[in-house]
């Protein structure tokens, strides 16, 4: 018998009136040895794929796969650092007035056009985060004219061409940012013709008349509001206030 012809309730099958004798001999039919060994094979062909249990993964693999994830994410974002890049900054009307370069992912130079003229009158230059130099074009024409010096963030020195022949007149020095000593040495000179004193930032002495002894002609000090309060030289000094009664 076929094998489907054994469920129960067997099968019903629906023909035409002329070949129900036909549809009955078949039904009734016995299959022969070889044809059983056919269906057979085809039924073990046709059977649905045996199912594998899924294995399950252990919190060490886990954690493992996680730890790889990251390690490649930070190698991709080191890779994708690499290299120079600029980042501009522009106008409402289009013009750029600012620009950052990276190396490797760090601020190396930081650059402005103040007056807007298309040409670079600012720059700044960055070691380990820190700015280490800084330089201006004041009468932008592409040279600069004035240099500020920094140790580890804090500014310690200022150069300025005040007549912008291309050789510095003015040193200042500071601490902690703030200012403590400006020298004249116009052109070149070899000695401090003017030297002024700050305290606090604010002016207290002036030396004039400076030699290549480094001797000064005039002291003058002053007080708190920039009027001389005392001198070296025989000079009498305007009364800014009137006297005490």
């Amino acid at each position: 018998m076929y094998p489907n012809l054994t469920t129960a309730g067997g099968v019903r099958l629906l023909v035409r009136a002329s070949d129900a004798d036909a549809a009955v001999a078949l039904l009734n039919a016995q299959a022969s040895p070889a044809e059983i060994n056919q269906m057979e094979a085809e039924a073990v062909a046709f059977s649905p794929p045996e199912t594998i249990p899924l294995k399950q993964l252990s919190w060490g693999q886990i954690l493992f796969g996680i730890v790889i994830g990251i390690i490649l994410c930070l190698v991709c974002q080191w890779a994708n650092k690499l290299g120079t890049k600029t980042l501009y900054h522009y106008t409402k009307d289009g013009k750029r007035d600012e620009a950052w370069v990276y190396r490797d992912g760090h601020l190396a130079e930081h650059l402005q056009d103040r007056n807007l003229d298309g040409v670079w009158d600012y720059w700044a230059y960055y070691e380990h985060g820190y700015v280490v130099r800084s330089e201006l074009d004041n009468n932008f024409d592409g040279k600069p004219d004035e240099t500020w010096t920094y140790s580890n963030g804090d500014l310690i020195s200022m150069e300025k061409d005040t007549d912008f022949n291309g050789v510095p007149d003015e040193f200042c020095t500071y601490k902690y940012h703030i200012l403590q000593q400006a020298d004249m040495k116009p052109n070149g000179s070899k000695f401090t013709t003017t030297r002024e004193i700050f305290q606090n930032g604010v002016l207290t002495e002036i030396w004039r008349g400076g030699d290549s002894n480094g001797h000064f002609k005039e002291v003058v000090r002053y007080d708190p509001f920039f009027n001389p309060i005392s001198t070296n030289t025989a000079v009498a000094f305007q009364l800014l206030s009137p006297p005490s009664k």
